[in-house]
């Protein structure tokens, strides 16, 4: 089973993801992996790392085939046989577009629609020698890129979770519908 977790940046997808192989001994890879790759060998495609409108539409038909690689390589005699994928380019249209390929997956979907500037700063390493403006940019844009989330897995029927009004029961509920759902 692939366990798809996605949501914008800083919102505790690769927590999650961590939780799964700490706790369930599935294995994994961040998307930004792919994103790299793509970047840096084929720039021609426009996908780049970032915050830009069109960076998980571009992605997706890449994704699809890298979760098609990836179920070719499960077992899928044994139930506990699993891959972990997360980033901010596992979308609910990637979802859709993957299980329409009858990929044996499973997701969830992070937001935190009250993350602030402090929230970011309390983060190691990221957005290291910002300033306050940028902060509050991007705590701005990743609230927004939740409620848009939220509003889409509402539509397509995919779980949200929010993480802004209880980070670690989210967190606890997420990974629960991750494996009760597998």
């Amino acid at each position: 089973m692939i366990h798809l977790i996605g949501g914008p940046p800083r919102v505790g997808k690769s927590t999650l993801a961590q939780m799964v192989l700490e706790r369930a001994g599935i294995p994994g890879c961040p998307t930004d992996t792919l994103v790299s790759m793509l970047q840096n060998a084929a720039p021609q495609h426009g996908v780049r790392h970032g915050t830009h409108p069109d960076k998980a539409a571009l992605a997706q038909p890449f994704l699809v085939e890298f979760l098609r690689a990836v179920a070719d390589g499960l077992d899928e005699s044994d139930p506990l046989d699993g891959y972990v994928v997360e980033g901010d380019i596992v979308t609910p249209a990637a979802a859709t577009a993957a299980a329409g390929h009858g990929l044996p997956l499973v997701s969830v979907f992070l937001g935190n629609t009250t993350l602030t500037a402090d929230d970011l700063r309390a983060a190691p390493d990221w957005l290291d020698g910002a300033d306050d403006s940028t902060y509050r940019q991007i705590a701005a844009w990743v609230t927004e890129q939740s409620r848009t989330l939220r509003d889409a897995c509402t539509a397509g029927g995919h779980l949200y979770v929010e993480l802004g009004t209880g980070y670690e029961q989210g967190l606890e509920r997420a990974y629960s519908a991750l494996m009760e759902r597998a």
